[in-house]
């Protein structure tokens, strides 16, 4: 027995740090697979929307192209009711879907290179980033859940702020790449290159257990957790009582209203954006691409720095109301002066202060929904919490092209910005961000 326990300690010692167990390899592998939700998503909302613009395609294509795209995000709880109820428990409660996402994410980038669609094919080229999205949710809330089992109360702050900026830098880096390869190459070699980028990403996850004992791949030595067994669901009517518990609030029945209401500003960028800046504005495919990337790492950096410090300051309510308001002055100002004055300048300022203050409010809202999350159910319900606003982007981005068409680009800031104030009223009555109310009080 003594000299089975050796072998177990020395084994255990050779081995990479568990993520239950280490900051640092904790932060790192959640950064690198929120950076590879930005593959998707570059290209969803970026690159392919530009290529589609500078090839033709109006605002309304355009939008429900990006609108179709993207709706996998929209689909986030069948994920997590899935993941909360099965899990190949010897890896972990959800390290084993990580790694079935990222092969999934894999294939559909080598698809989209042996494919190689023309941009005429919008419909092919919408089923192959939707499949790809696909991918990125059952990441997306595989990894959240495992943020809500592992990460410290007093580390989700920092590293929702760390999520997102890198899930921003994913994006910029996909948008930038994409621009250039598009322009050049075409898809095909885009699609490869992608590919190879996610592979060696995937490969550097692979190597962190999720709590220490437990199996690397499928067919190493090792055995399930006393956490994960005692987390686990075993059954369905555990899960569904929980989350209907949780939903049946009226607070949080506002806040997920507020939320959804709350990407009003991605909607305008994403759905909108292209169209203004290439047909418009005049700009190539490739230069909105670029322009996007840099938009991004702004907004990655602001949402690696101010939610921290902005909730210090004045405290999680007062940040998400402020925000919210923040974002509704600028879609005015955009209304306001819409075709004054050199018009690619004032794009230019407005898109870049938009979409970083609309990621800043993000990163705060996903807080709080993360503090109100039980354990036991996190994947379904924190994934309910994310699907609600994906599913408000949706509708809104696929909303966006025709009021542009009936009331012109200005006549869009200023649905965004009647959008933002309201969110911010559906907050104040929703006591988001308000301490006194608790995970176990925000269930019953």
């Amino acid at each position: 027995m003594a000299l089975a326990s050796a072998a177990e300690i020395k084994q255990h010692r050779a081995t990479l740090p568990a993520l239950a167990e280490n900051r640092l390899a904790r932060f790192a592998a959640i950064m690198v697979l929120y950076f590879l939700q930005g593959v998707p998503w570059g290209l969803s909302a970026v690159a392919i929307p530009a290529w589609l613009a500078a090839n033709g395609a109006g605002p309304a294509e355009v939008s429900v192209f990006v609108a179709t795209a993207i709706l996998p995000w929209s689909l986030k709880p069948l994920n997590g009711i899935l993941m909360d109820r099965f899990a190949y428990k010897p890896m972990g409660r959800r390290r084993a879907w990580i790694l079935a996402a990222q092969s999934l994410m894999l294939a559909s980038l080598i698809a989209l290179a042996l494919l190689d669609p023309p941009a005429s094919e919008i419909s092919l080229l919408a089923g192959l980033c939707f499949t790809l999205n696909v991918s990125a949710t059952l990441n997306d809330v595989a990894i959240d859940g495992m943020a809500v089992d592992i990460v410290p109360h007093e580390e989700r702050t920092a590293v929702n702020s760390c999520m997102f900026a890198s899930q921003a830098m994913g994006i910029a880096a996909t948008s930038a790449i994409a621009g250039q390869l598009l322009a050049s190459s075409g898809l095909m070699a885009l699609g490869l290159v992608l590919a190879g980028l996610v592979a060696a990403a995937s490969i550097f996850v692979s190597l962190f257990r999720e709590r220490p004992g437990e199996r690397l791949l499928p067919w190493s030595s090792g055995r399930a957790s006393a956490e994960c067994e005692a987390r686990q669901q075993g059954a369905w009517l555990p899960i569904m009582k929980e989350i209907l518990a949780a939903l049946m609030q009226r607070t949080t029945a506002t806040f997920l209203l507020g939320a959804a209401l709350s990407m009003a500003t991605f909607a305008l960028i994403e759905g909108v954006a292209p169209t203004l800046a290439v047909q418009t504005l005049g700009w190539s495919g490739e230069g909105y691409s670029n322009f996007a990337a840099i938009v991004n790492i702004v907004a990655a950096l602001a949402g690696l720095a101010i939610p921290v410090l902005l909730v210090r300051l004045i405290g999680l309510r007062a940040a998400i109301i402020g925000v919210c308001l923040s974002l509704g002055a600028l879609a005015a100002i955009g209304g306001a002066m819409f075709g004054q004055g050199d018009a690619s300048l004032v794009f230019k300022a407005l898109t870049m202060l938009q979409y970083s203050l609309a990621t800043v409010l993000q990163v705060i809202t996903i807080v709080w929904a993360m503090r109100i999350c039980s354990p036991t159910v996190a994947a379904s319900l924190f994934a309910v919490f994310m699907a609600v606003p994906n599913f408000g982007r949706t509708i809104l981005i696929g909303w966006s092209g025709p009021v542009v068409e009936a009331y012109g680009y200005g006549g869009a800031y200023v649905a965004v910005a009647i959008l933002s104030l309201t969110t911010a009223v559906l907050f104040v009555l929703a006591r988001a961000g308000d301490d006194r109310i608790v995970p176990t009080q925000a269930l019953r």
